[in-house]
């Protein structure tokens, strides 16, 4: 698995020159890729060859749009999957080899007719990025305020969105993020079986833990709190089994507020280390 210090995930305002040599020091492997990376195959190259200076790869691949948002229609999709194949072009070349999108559990369709408006898009979407050699999970939202945006619920769960990426063609992993998991089903054990045995399936990992004192069904979804802040739940646990299984999984802290505003105030050297740390109590 690979230590990703998303930038993006924890508002943290520093670009990629600068943290390479702070986060090589501190045992970061990947960093969040940048937007700007896209604007040339030169450019792309020129950047990657910086972080290689510093034995540092890449992390997400940025996606163009919310694939699956009700909102995007298919005139917008097919737009969107050009830039996509563009972007995945140039990723693939300079070694991004992972991306993912959330699946929403709502929506203005019917439970059958989202589902197979879902597998359309996965398949689509999957295909290209498989093309480029990018490895795409999906990710399950759990809090219930989520739930009630649309008028027909959606799928919530891991073994909903494995349904959607089996039903489009197996291309498609898992975007395993503890929050949701904990939000969804209270933190099913079943779904820690699942993923320990099919790390394969593993694309990304999304570290944090919830606020104490909430219930898992009254959770929100923009408060959160960092990996092993209050105990709710065990992200070290959860990312040590992963682990225990070779996988090329990233994984990455995603805390939300407050978290997000207190790495925005820290200076390049001052977040980097706070991650590390982090890191490092999860791992061991």
């Amino acid at each position: 698995m690979i230590r990703t210090l998303d930038t993006s995930m924890l508002n943290f305002p520093y670009s990629y020159r600068e943290l390479a040599p702070i986060a090589a020091r501190y045992g970061i492997q990947a960093l969040s890729v940048p937007g700007s990376l896209f604007e040339s195959a030169e450019t792309a190259a020129e950047a990657t060859a910086y972080l290689a200076e510093y034995g540092l790869c890449w992390g997400l691949l940025p996606l163009p749009a919310d694939f699956y948002h009700w909102d995007l229609t298919d005139e917008a999709f097919e737009k969107a999957l050009e830039t996509l194949r563009y972007r995945a072009e140039i990723g693939g070349k300079i070694g991004i080899s992972h991306a993912y999108n959330h699946v929403w559990p709502t929506g203005p369709r019917a439970f059958d007719e989202n589902f197979d408006w879902h597998v359309r898009r996965v398949r689509a979407v999957s295909s290209v990025l498989r093309d480029a050699g990018i490895r795409y999970g999906l990710e399950f939202l759990g809090p219930h305020e989520l739930r009630t945006w649309q008028k027909y619920e959606f799928v919530h769960s891991l073994s909903g969105v494995l349904a959607i990426a089996d039903a489009a063609g197996g291309i498609a992993g898992i975007a395993f993020d503890t929050f949701h998991w904990y939000c969804s089903t209270a933190g099913c054990p079943d779904d820690l079986l699942y993923m320990t045995q099919h790390t394969e399936r593993l694309v990304a990992v999304h570290l944090n833990d919830a606020v104490a004192g909430v219930p898992y069904n009254e959770q929100k979804d923009m408060q959160r709190r960092l990996p092993m802040e209050t105990g709710v739940i065990d992200s070290r646990d959860i990312l040590q089994r992963f682990m225990a299984h070779p996988n090329d999984a990233l994984y990455m802290i995603e805390p939300f507020e407050p978290g997000r505003s207190r790495f925005h105030a820290m200076s390049a050297e001052e977040g980097v280390r706070a991650a590390a740390d982090i890191f490092a109590a999860l791992e061991n």
